[in-house]
């Protein structure tokens, strides 16, 4: 990759930050691998252009935001006079609509600024590839017109159109050996009518002038032609002069299959390229309410045009290592993909997906061997061929996109690879913002709950201390001021959970393997739950990552829930018994409360026996401020919510047990969070 200079790459980096741009040229000569890359540097885009007019340069990498002409300016500057050196807008204040315009002004690339040096590495990495790119391209087009000159067959008819001579290219070219040839009708060997080198022939003959005349057909192969594609030809017709005056046609012929593959490929690439920008601009602009439908709609518009089979969005959990489809699209195959897929079931793939490669397979059976499991996965969902997509956000692996075809004679070009990772990157974006807004809305709501509380449920209990403490005064009466301190208690109780809301939220610290038995009994600990209560733990719960300390906390609020909803008497408070091991074989008495947590197939339930939770109620009670108990708050179950979300995990209330009938409630600890935000490895530490 020499241009001459005695350097592989030159880059022209502009930005009107001169230290940023020594800081860039430093690292990229030094990221660069192998490749001899060297750095231009300029403040401005109209000193820029200027040096672009008189230094040979393989690569223009510029900022966006720029006082005398904004990056897109200086791009179609560029385009102005080279319509095809590689671009890279390297920007810090751009926007997707910034990146959208880029695209479609011609820049090569588009790259985001970000913190650390990391970024240096992949925009060298951007740099070497469209270099390499560019100047494939250019070869290409500056040695096609002599290859086809050197491969082109000739001919000569006679008067009538019938072959007298055929070199080799020509035999070659057709599959037809010389003596099967000559005497025959040129037109005969059309696979069709022949229509178009009888008209071109007889236009030659005609003719009183040199000219020469242009036919494209297909002809019917030969037994010797080596490909199995339709042969498309296009030749040339000129009159040949003779010694007895007879009139004689000499011609050329080119096979232009490749070229007509190149040309529908280009068209292809280029209607893929709207599809994926069209499909960008309306996940940019979808709503909250419409992003799943967006989403979906962009997979089956992708999938439609790039003629795929199916498309599928996965995301991954880090603490189960199993990857679930939540979004999807099928053309017809009669398989689907698969619901979930394990690390283990597929660890050739998702390893590669973890280090930010795009998977690329022609055919199943060209996987390694040591992918066999991954190659049964493929097999059973009668995967051809597929392209699979790493979901990056905050440089971490949240999942992956998957496009793949039955057909296992598709192949997959650089291009197309690309922008199907487009695709990939912008819904991993949007996924990323909508949990953002997400997050936004949820803390609102609880800025809009915590503005409530101290308006409303905070001015009830102050009024009544405030009350009794006054009629204390006035009756100089003692006793009013154990009233007061109730309202004071309560006041107390309530500012607690508001601020167990406002500070923790839905965040979690970090994680470690706890068992869920043991989290459990010392939750049951901690809680007043009266002399007649009885902690039932069966067998098999087992252990998962979580913060113990706010896992604990979810314990407890559900244990004291059921304590003020089911307390079998007024005993003072005392903590009650602990049983292991039971499994619906604990026989309460009327007077005694029964709290029992079990294992379910994807997580454990809190039980009890006592009143219940009517049917129309169970999709409220996780509300900030629903409590039927004279002495609850109505934030000890939200609390219970918000630290089962910040786990990524889910709680319902069910259906009672059979044996207990009081209030269920079930912790799903197996499913994939819904936000994209990364805690996790696949490394073995």
């Amino acid at each position: 990759m020499d241009d001459g200079s005695g350097v592989d790459v030159r880059v022209l980096h502009v930005d009107d930050e001169p230290s940023l741009t020594d800081l860039v040229s430093i690292y990229l000569e030094r990221e660069a691998g192998d490749v001899d890359l060297s750095v231009l540097t300029s403040n401005s885009g109209a000193d820029a252009l200027e040096r672009l007019r008189q230094e040979q340069v393989d690569c223009v990498v510029s900022d966006y935001d720029m006082p005398d002409i904004d990056g897109l300016e200086f791009l179609r500057a560029v385009r102005a006079e080279h319509p095809d050196l590689p671009f890279i807008l390297f920007t810090g204040k751009g926007s997707e609509e910034v990146a959208r315009d880029a695209f479609r002004v011609g820049a090569t690339d588009y790259m985001q600024k970000d913190t650390g040096t990391d970024q240096y590495t992949v925009l060298a990495n951007r740099v070497v590839n469209a270099v390499s790119q560019y100047r494939a391209k250019a070869a290409s087009e500056r040695y096609g017109t002599a290859i086809e000159v050197l491969d082109s067959g000739v001919y000569s008819l006679d008067s009538d159109g019938r072959f007298t001579s055929a070199d080799g290219v020509f035999c070659g070219l057709t599959g037809y050996e010389r003596e099967d040839i000559l005497d025959r009708q040129f037109a005969d060997l059309a696979a069709d009518s022949g229509d178009e080198i009888r008209n071109a022939f007889q236009k030659v003959i005609d003719s009183d002038s040199a000219d020469t005349e242009r036919f494209e057909t297909v002809l019917s192969s030969g037994p010797s032609y080596p490909h199995d594609d339709e042969l498309l030809c296009e030749g040339h017709l000129a009159l040949r002069p003779t010694e007895d005056d007879e009139a004689a046609v000499i011609g050329t012929l080119q096979d232009v299959t490749e070229r007509r593959h190149r040309r529908n490929r280009l068209r292809y690439e280029t209607r893929l390229q709207d599809a994926v920008l069209d499909t960008s601009t309306s996940l940019m602009s979808a709503e909250a309410d419409e992003i799943g439908t967006k989403i979906e709609w962009t997979l089956q518009t992708v999938g439609e045009v790039a003629d795929l089979d199916r498309c599928s969005v996965y995301l991954y959990n880090d603490e189960t290592n199993v990857a679930a489809c939540v979004h999807d699209w099928n053309r017809g195959a009669k398989i689907e993909h698969p619901a979930r897929v394990s690390l283990d079931e597929a660890r050739w793939l998702l390893e590669r997906l973890h280090r930010f490669e795009n998977v690329r397979l022609h055919c199943v059976s060209d996987l390694p061997p040591d992918a066999s499991n991954t190659k049964q996965l493929l097999t059973e969902t009668e995967t051809g061929g597929f392209v699979a997509a790493p979901m990056v956000s905050k440089w971490s692996f949240v999942g992956f996109v998957v496009f793949d075809v039955i057909d296992t004679t598709r192949s997959w070009t650089d291009t197309e690879v690309d922008l199907l990772r487009s695709v990939a990157n912008n819904i991993t974006h949007t996924l990323a913002r909508e949990r953002r807004e997400r997050e936004l809305r949820r803390q609102n709501d609880r800025l809009d709950e915590f503005a409530s509380v101290v308006s409303h449920d905070l001015r009830n209990p102050l009024n009544v201390a405030k009350g009794f403490v006054e009629l204390a005064r006035e009756e100089e009466d003692v006793a009013y001021l154990d009233r007061a301190l109730d309202g004071i208690t309560r006041m107390d109780t309530l500012l607690n959970d508001v601020l167990s809301l406002a500070r923790q939220g839905r965040k979690v610290g970090d994680t470690n393997a706890v068992n869920i038995a043991d989290v459990a009994e010392r939750a049951w600990k901690a809680v007043d739950t009266g002399k007649e209560a009885v902690l039932v733990v069966e067998d098999g719960l087992g252990a998962t990552q979580a913060d113990q300390g706010r896992f604990q906390q979810a314990f407890e609020n559900l244990f004291r829930n059921a304590v003020e909803h089911g307390s079998k008497t007024d005993q003072p408070s005392a903590t009650g018994t602990v049983e292991r091991g039971s499994s619906g074989a604990h026989s309460a008495r009327d007077d005694e409360l029964v709290v029992r947590v079990g294992p379910t197939q994807s997580g454990f339930y809190v039980a009890d026996n006592g009143p219940g939770i009517p049917d129309e109620k169970r999709q409220t009670v996780f509300e900030h401020g629903h409590t039927t108990s004279q002495s609850g708050t109505g934030f000890g179950l939200s609390i219970v919510e918000s630290i089962v979300e910040a786990h990524g995990w889910d709680i319902c209330v069910t259906g009672p047990e059979s044996d207990l009938g009081g209030a269920r409630f079930e912790v799903d600890i197996g499913g994939v969070r819904s936000e994209v935000e990364p805690r996790f490895s696949l490394s073995d530490d």
